[in-house]
């Protein structure tokens, strides 16, 4: 521990939150202190600051942040959900989460299993088991505004008896048969489903992605993309976009004896409003990462989640260059809320009489790095100390 000489330190448990910077040079108040203010200086850019933990106004200010930077497309596993197997979800087909709550399409068991996106438990209660009935017996993909869940059927054998959208209300798992989407003539086998709450988009494995309007489930050919005549993108499974780039699952196929080819699976980026090829955007790691039968995908706009009917299993990916930490403490401290991967505001409780802390911060990406700052105070002591 380092005391400053001549500095009377008087301690009491304080506390104070600031928030996290979103460029250079910015500034936080500091109200325990009148008329001081608190300077970050920090390279944000490919850099994300995750957790900027905490500023404690004591007799000296101080500002502690961790970032850490990943690379698109790399692996995550810390946030894959490997639960299904156990939960008997055994051929996930489609994913889509409203950010607290995960739900995982499979096409044998003809229900959508619910999970809890941060601890990948199982969250039974949210499950939907009333497919069967309604005869949405081949799932596919699902998407929901938050009010209505959308489930795409479609038969193998390409006979067009059921092959539609079927709609469900998420306040009681009921159907809303009046909100089902009819597909039309050569949209015969959907497999992909994402809406911008305008437009309706839904992939075929047909070699395209059809355009429907929400207001009247009537189509709009305009935003169709034809994803075979672009780059061969040949047999597409699901979809998702942040509402600039859509990405479309392809499946590369099986060897003659039936097991998945070992490589050429891939998720292929398109600009969706130009329906024009982003390939800079592309995943191609999904085979040497052993995600051989990828189906429905998922983001949050940091990860993408896609989930592979064989493996019973959903992997998890950098959407971006931006990366999370896995576990984050600071010595001689408590923080409020408990430490999350996607919480970026933290309170800070001084708990005894420390004038240094010691920051242990993890990257959940094997790939990613993490930086903290100010420098370390005290190089001869193992770990990164602060004063406070």
């Amino acid at each position: 521990m380092r005391i400053l000489k001549d500095q009377k330190i008087s301690m009491k448990s304080q506390i104070m939150e600031t928030t996290i910077p979103t460029h250079q040079n910015e500034y936080v108040s500091c109200p325990a202190i009148k008329g001081r203010r608190l300077r970050l200086s920090t390279r944000i850019g490919q850099t994300a600051i995750l957790l900027l933990s905490l500023a404690v106004c004591l007799a000296v200010q101080s500002l502690v942040a961790a970032a850490a930077t990943g690379t698109f497309a790399s692996r995550n596993p810390a946030q894959d959900l490997d639960t299904l197997r156990a939960a008997g979800n055994n051929n996930p087909s489609g994913l889509w989460s409203d950010g607290a709550t995960i739900w995982v399409a499979d096409a044998s068991d003809d229900k959508l299993y619910a999970y809890d996106l941060a601890t990948k438990q199982r969250d039974s209660a949210k499950d939907f088991d009333t497919l069967k009935a309604a005869g949405n017996t081949e799932l596919k993909d699902l998407w929901s505004d938050g009010t209505t869940m959308w489930v795409a059927n479609s038969n193998l054998d390409g006979v067009r008896d059921n092959d539609k959208i079927y709609a469900y209300k998420m306040s009681d798992k009921s159907r809303d048969a009046a909100k089902d989407f009819s597909l039309v003539a050569g949209n015969i086998r959907p497999s992909g489903l994402w809406s911008d709450g305008t437009t309706m988009w839904i992939s075929d494995t047909a070699d395209k992605i059809y355009a429907y309007k929400m207001s009247d489930k009537s189509r709009d050919e305009a935003k169709d993309i034809d994803t075979n005549g672009l780059i061969g993108n040949r047999y597409i499974q699901g979809i998702w976009s942040d509402g600039t780039t859509i990405w479309a699952v392809d499946f590369n196929g099986r060897k003659a004896n039936g097991s998945p080819k070992d490589t050429g699976h891939k998720i292929y980026a398109f600009h969706l409003s130009e329906r024009t090829r982003e390939a800079s955007k592309d995943f191609d790691t999904l085979s040497a990462a052993g995600n051989r039968v990828p189906r429905g995908l998922w983001s949050d706009g940091a990860t993408m989640w896609v989930a592979d009917s064989n493996e019973d299993k959903i992997y998890a990916y950098q959407l971006s260059d931006a990366a999370t930490l896995s576990s984050l403490s600071l010595s001689g401290l408590s923080l409020s809320p408990t430490f999350a991967g996607g919480t970026a505001r933290y309170t800070g409780t001084v708990l005894g009489s420390d004038i240094q802390t010691t920051v242990r911060a993890t990257a959940a990406q094997s790939t990613a790095s993490v930086s903290i700052s100010p420098a370390d105070a005290d190089t001869a002591t193992d770990g990164h100390q602060v004063d406070l």
